[in-house]
């Protein structure tokens, strides 16, 4: 563009008498009169709100008006998206009927109408002076689905809303993923929105989006009791309407369940009190969805009341009660276990009362609970029992014998490089003990006299404990060192079948866990023998003992613990 006609457009500098930009009055030079997104000078001055100077260069150049830039958007798109009323009035002022519709009905490259512009940057002026102009149009959806209607209330621009339902006579509503602006209101919870579009079109309540949701299924999915209420009072079929698509749908009783709403549960049960009866495509009740949902105050609504105790035995697609699925969750209800309702010995498809169901469920603290109070009131299945000793008599294939091998060599190995440690530590306390036995805390009785080579403190109990407890550790050590030679040549004898390995490792585990016990209880006792008569030295000595014979203690308890966790398939399999 020349650089003196584009100043003069930013700056609505329309010159003096008939010297003003004589360029434009010939036709061959317009089309070069453009910037580099292709803007002419009406697009550059519309930007910049001067209405004079539009009006006086569509006076020189009329063509001008609709003349769109490489985006498709013409001078009033421009100015409608600036919000510039005055020179949106001049624009539409420019020119007969016929090219005024032709102007405020293009779009640009998104699909914009210069209506669309305006709602977008809510320029209510604007707004206002393009629907009064044309009345007619339908203001169709843009490229991204949006028609003007649905901006306006997706922003919340109330008073376009108004001028919109106001003048135009019929205009399009359409919306995204095909929802309608009553959709828009109450996802975002736009009261006056709401109220005004349910006064114009009542109907929109029951058009459903992409994934058949209508606006009461949103009204109650966010708890909106007024918008529920008023709809209903309107037609109270729409309580009946399910929501989804295909073979996954559920109903406006199973939303307010789902969510926890017990207020709207009762206001649907107000107008419709047979809307407790409907399931959802699993043949779920909303007992059943309150349940897998953890919504506790629902559960207790549906049990309490008297009108609704049917829903606590009834069964879904999979043959579930409600207290199959409680069984399943992570937290115990016990009012629905305690129900005289409640079939504890019901059976799912699977065979499955909710005893198992539960046992066969992730562990939790509360189904401990759970799992406690059922087998007060039921027990466990056993429909399947011929069907599982069936199922174990089938020949193994050879890859799953090679597997089942090739697992229990490992297994095997793992817990002999182990037993090489444990038999180190088991010669150590044999010596340690043996030694001990002849080499007495007090010493002998050297005097002569019948008592000549005995314990000088054999008479005293410490000392007596100190034998007994040296025994004791010898005795474990000397079995332990036993059982891990016994380790090894049955492993080196008989290699298809090593469950006796593992069984020997345990107890050669077990007895050097009671032969360490039992030593450091041989050192207490034998230090509180000699140190009998200085008393708080004797004390302390055994007091600081004390720990070391409880965490010894402890990892008896948990080693041996750890060892009986082995799954009792894989010892079978040994």
């Amino acid at each position: 563009m020349d650089p003196t006609l584009y100043k003069a457009a930013v700056e609505g500098n329309t010159g003096e008498g008939d010297n003003f930009l004589p360029q434009l009055t010939g036709d061959e030079e317009i089309g070069y009169q453009i910037t580099q997104k292709g803007n002419t000078v009406i697009h550059v001055a519309a930007r910049y709100g001067h209405s004079d100077f539009v009006q006086r260069v569509l006076t020189i150049s009329p063509a001008l008006l609709c003349r769109p830039n490489k985006k498709n958007e013409t001078a009033l798109h421009v100015a409608a998206n600036e919000g510039h009323v005055e020179v949106v009035r001049v624009l539409l002022s420019e020119g007969g009927r016929e090219e005024k519709q032709i102007m405020m009905r293009m779009t640009d490259d998104d699909g914009d109408t210069a209506l669309h512009k305006a709602v977008r940057k809510r320029h209510f002026g604007v707004v206002t002076l393009l629907v009064k102009e044309d009345p007619e149009f339908e203001f169709p959806a843009n490229n991204a689905g949006e028609t003007p209607l649905y901006l306006t209330v997706e922003s919340n621009f109330v008073g376009a809303l108004r001028e919109i339902l106001k003048y135009c006579k019929k205009p399009s509503y359409s919306g995204p993923c095909q929802r309608n602006p009553m959709h828009a209101a109450i996802i975002f919870k736009y009261s006056e929105c709401a109220n005004l579009l349910f006064r114009w079109n009542k109907s929109l309540c029951e058009e459903a989006d992409q994934w058949g949701w209508n606006s009461l299924h949103y009204a109650i999915k966010l708890g909106w009791k007024e918008v529920v209420s008023g709809m209903l009072r309107w037609k109270k079929s729409l309580a009946y309407i399910t929501t989804g698509n295909g073979d996954d749908w559920t109903t406006t009783f199973h939303i307010a369940a789902n969510e926890g709403y017990v207020t709207i549960m009762k206001e649907l049960l107000k107008h419709c009190p047979d809307c407790w009866e409907m399931l959802n495509s699993q043949g779920q009740n909303a007992l059943h969805n309150a349940i897998l949902n953890k919504k506790k105050k629902v559960v207790k609504f549906l049990l309490n009341s008297p009108d609704y105790l049917s829903l606590i035995d009834e069964t879904d697609n999979n043959g579930n009660t409600p207290l199959h699925l409680l069984a399943a969750s992570e937290y115990c209800e016990q009012e629905l276990i305690k129900h005289p309702r409640a079939k504890n010995m019901a059976f799912n498809k699977k065979n499955q009362t909710p005893q198992d169901v539960a046992m066969a469920a992730k562990w939790t603290p509360n189904k401990g609970v759970m799992i406690k109070h059922l087998l007060r009131i039921g027990r466990f299945g056993g429909r399947d029992l011929k069907i599982k000793v069936k199922d174990k008599k089938k020949p193994m294939t050879q890859n799953e014998k090679e597997k089942r091998k090739e697992e229990a060599e490992k297994m095997k190995d793992k817990f002999m490089k182990v037993a090489q440690t444990h038999l180190v530590v088991a010669t150590l306390i044999v010596t340690i003990t043996f030694a001990a036995g002849f080499t007495l805390p007090g010493g002998f009785d050297s005097n002569p006299g019948p008592n000549q080579g005995m314990a000088i403190l054999i008479r005293k109990a410490a000392f007596k404990a100190f034998v007994y407890t040296d025994t004791i550790a010898f005795v474990c050590s000397t079995s332990a060192v036993f059982s891990y030679f016994a380790m090894a040549a049955r492993a080196a004898l008989f290699t298809e079948n090593h469950r006796t390995v593992i069984l020997l490792y345990g107890l050669a585990t077990y007895l050097q866990l009671l032969a360490m016990a039992a030593l450091v209880l041989a050192f207490v006792t034998g230090m509180f023998a000699i140190l009998a008569h200085s008393i708080g030295v004797a004390v302390t000595a055994i007091g600081c003992i004390s720990f070391l014979i409880y965490f010894c203690m402890l990892y008896m308890v948990f080693n041996w613990k750890s060892f009986r966790s082995i799954p009792a398939a894989k010892l079978e399999r040994l």
